[in-house]
Formats: structure tokens, sequence, C-alpha cells
């Protein structure tokens, strides 16, 4: 009997907070654009950069992904663009200047989400979702931050992507 008990309360309890449980953990995913063309204006990837971008779709081919956001700039779009042409999802935009809304939205719908950004935004990004980055410099490119939120705690890897 006090086994049924404890089995019922636990099903109720997993049924009325299971949900909240769920959503208190998600993934974030943060790196910056490829290595782009010399271009005076919004420059598109180069060779190196679309390789890096062939790169981050295999390499995150099995991760379960709800979300992928971008500047509106064609490295950033191309960076992005074969893993999500991959997962069939959108790329939706958001503007570097309002990168803490952005992070605000990323928190409060808790998705697994990939984000790409510029060498002056990624770190200030990473900061702000309660990780550490140093400011990259024009010529870093391939770091990719993993930001894992369970409850009120973060952590955070950082990968490179190949070529390197």
């Amino acid at each position: 009997m006090k086994k049924m008990i404890v089995a019922t309360l636990f099903t109720v309890l997993l049924m009325s907070g299971g949900a909240s449980l769920m959503a208190a953990e998600f993934t974030v995913y943060v790196v910056r654009h490829g290595e782009k063309a010399v271009a005076e204006s919004n420059p598109p990837l180069n060779e190196k950069g679309q390789e890096r971008a062939r790169a981050l779709a295999k390499l995150m081919a099995k991760v379960e992904l709800q979300a992928v956001y971008s500047t509106p700039y064609r490295r950033t779009e191309q960076t992005v663009a074969p893993l999500a042409q991959a997962k069939g999802l959108n790329i939706q935009s958001y503007r570097a200047g309002e990168a803490e809304q952005l992070v605000r939205q990323l928190r409060e719908q808790g998705e697994n989400a990939l984000v790409v950004g510029h060498s002056n935004t990624v770190p200030g990004l990473v900061r702000s979702l309660g990780g550490s980055s140093e400011e990259l410099t024009e010529q870093h490119y391939g770091d990719l931050f993993v930001l894992h939120f369970r409850d009120d705690n973060v952590h955070q890897i950082r990968l490179m992507l190949p070529p390197y």
C-alpha cells in the first residue's frame, strides 16, 4: 500500500511540476561567424569560413535545436545556413545592438538555441548569459561556447571548430 501511495504521489508530482522542471534545463550555443571575404560592406564568407560553417553543421548534426539566431549580415547568416537547413529551422534575425533583449528571450524561452554573432558581440553575449569569455580579436575564429542551463546554474564549455 505504501508503495502505491508513493508511486501515486510521485506521478502527481511529475505531472504537476514536471513541465517546469524540464523547462529549466536547456543549452545555448554561441559562435562567431566564419572567416569573411575581403569586401567593403556586408562581406560573405570566404572558402575557409564556408568550410567552418560546414564543420559547425556536422558537429551539431545530432544536437537537438529549437532555434537559430543570426544578425542580418551575409557572413553570420551563411555561417548558420547549413545547420539551419539540415535541421529544417528558419534563421531568426536579431540586431547586434539588442543583444540584451535576445538574452532575456533565450532565458525566458528555455530552448536549445544557436546564436551567431561577431568578434565584438560574442564575448558580451556569453557573459550576459552567465558564462565567461575574453575579448575576441578580428583574427579570432572557430570558438563555440556551449552554455548549459540547469535550474539557476550555468555550466560552460568551449570548443574549437575546424579548420584549425
